[in-house]
């Protein structure tokens, strides 16, 4: 245990050693910090919206989203190019669907293509899937 008893020495001496204080007349260097800018986008992402996205109720009426041959999905956010739907079941992205896209009362049918279909929630689970309309179309007034 000789080595032990020189360890114990030697972590005694540095720790001795960082709590000495620096002289009171040492000169203080302050180094200014440059600012840092954060980028408006996470980096290597580019921002692909080709129109403004509105929340269900920010539009005038009920917004209902229905892919045909499957269950009603729920509209998350809807533009004049597309929507992104929380749907019970994942949707193959590069699919083209027939949606029926009920806004203000008035039923569309819309082509669209998936372009995600990601899980969301596991209990129960449900995915974000966002479609890309073939054809841009028009929104009810904003309230």
């Amino acid at each position: 245990m000789e080595g032990s008893d020189d360890l114990d020495a030697l972590f005694a001496q540095l720790e001795a050693e960082l709590t000495v204080p620096a002289p009171v007349d040492a000169p203080v260097l302050l180094v200014e910090e440059p600012e840092i800018e954060e980028p408006a986008e996470p980096e290597g992402t580019i921002d692909q919206r080709e129109a403004a996205r509105h929340a269900p109720n920010e539009l005038a009426g009920e917004v209902l989203v229905t892919v045909r041959g499957a269950a009603e999905a729920k509209a998350i956010n809807v533009s004049e190019t597309g929507v992104l739907a929380e749907t019970t079941s994942r949707l193959r992205p590069g699919t083209v669907v027939e949606l029926v896209l009920t806004l203000a009362g008035t039923r569309r049918m819309l082509r669209a293509t998936i372009v995600r279909s990601m899980v969301h929630s596991l209990n129960p689970t449900t995915f974000r899937t966002a479609f890309k309309f073939e054809d841009r179309t028009t929104l009810p007034e904003r309230k």
